[in-house]
């Protein structure tokens, strides 16, 4: 769990966005061909399907594949242990009802979840530059489905209104080598083990469950009651509460018995820190030329970054001209998104409640 200091420092490093391992790796590079199995970097990939999948009659069909992340997949499909994560949201639409067609739709259909009893297989099309590259593997394939050999390790209160529309599962499965069944191309997963955590999209409302302006009582309700409290110098009325279910760069600031503020610090360490958004999309890692787009026609605050300097920027956007509830953006000298605020005007807090 991530130390006090956390909140109380501007000076974080941002998350690059995340896809990693040696997917590209040369058949004529010596000293990879030397490498034993033992030897070779873990594969590592991230699926992040959010706002981008359909139910599809008897699978989950991805509609924008991170071409990246199929590229590892492939590459490792039969080549052992790999990590590979999921990024959902709980309720998917159906397929007809993002794409209506009336030769093969007869109405908008109903939306799934994850944790019905439907086929827990997720289709895509494969991009053409995947086609090209692996034709010996994936040969004349169209699609390609990745079938779990056992259901995904969900937790078990997802769906049941605990709060948290969208999980991340950081997964340690073994692709097995690519089979066929007419134009699909099929690879088996069998998931060793995940951790589930849930994610919501961060706002000046809150986070999740976690409403601005509820009791600590009330708070601690609905995120649970195992937290680690860091009281802010000498004053006690300020209060960070972390929990281990959260994102490690997540926190919620309690001013005077009531939550005032959730913060979110880049963690270069912790893959679904990155992973949470804002309602307009905008996460760590992001950009100042993106937050202004994703602000397109409102008005933001732009000032000096009290620690980085004029090179380092906050950048807030606020609900109402009282300005009572908002969002503030460190960023840092190279432009680059590094800590989200987002709550009451405690957002303009620097450095412990003060």
């Amino acid at each position: 769990m991530p130390a006090s200091l956390r909140f109380l420092s501007a000076l974080f490093v941002a998350v690059s966005p995340l896809i990693a391992t040696g997917a590209h790796a040369s058949a004529t590079d010596d000293s990879t061909a030397e490498m034993s199995d033992m030897d070779r970097p873990a594969a590592f990939a991230v699926m992040d399907m959010r706002a981008s999948t359909a139910w599809a009659i008897n699978h989950f069909q991805w509609l924008d594949p991170n071409e990246e992340a199929l590229e590892t997949l492939v590459f490792s499909a039969g080549k052992g242990p790999m990590r590979l994560d999921f990024v959902m949201d709980n309720i998917v639409p159906s397929y007809c009802e993002l794409h209506p067609d009336p030769e093969n739709c007869d109405g908008p259909g109903v939306p799934v979840s994850w944790m019905e009893d439907v086929p827990q297989t997720i289709c895509m099309d494969i991009p053409l530059v995947l086609k090209a590259r692996h034709k010996d593997v994936l040969k004349k394939a169209d699609l390609l489905c990745l079938q779990p050999q056992s259901n995904l390790l969900f937790p078990d209160d997802w769906i049941a209104g605990n709060g948290w529309p969208q999980v991340h599962l950081h997964q340690t499965v073994t692709p097995r080598k690519i089979r066929h069944d007419g134009s699909t191309a099929i690879i088996d997963l069998v998931i060793t083990d995940a951790i589930a955590t849930g994610i919501a999209n961060l706002s000046e409302l809150g986070y999740g469950p976690a409403t601005i302006g509820m009791s600590d009582d009330e708070l601690r309700d609905v995120i649970g009651p195992n937290l680690d409290t860091f009281i802010a110098g000498d004053d006690e009325s300020c209060t960070y509460l972390q929990r281990d279910l959260d994102p490690s760069g997540l926190g919620y600031m309690v001013l005077d018995g009531k939550l005032a503020r959730v913060s979110l610090y880049g963690d270069e360490h912790d893959v679904a820190t990155s992973l949470v958004r804002t309602r307009n999309g905008l996460s760590i890692g992001s950009t100042k030329e993106d937050v202004y787009a994703a602000f397109a026609g409102q008005t933001l605050i732009e000032e000096e970054n009290e620690y980085l300097g004029p090179d380092g920027r906050y950048v807030t956007w606020w609900q109402d001209d009282a300005k009572t509830h908002g969002i503030r953006f460190e960023i840092d000298e190279n432009g680059t998104v590094i800590a989200i605020h987002a709550g009451s005007d405690a957002i303009t807090l620097i450095e412990g409640c003060v």
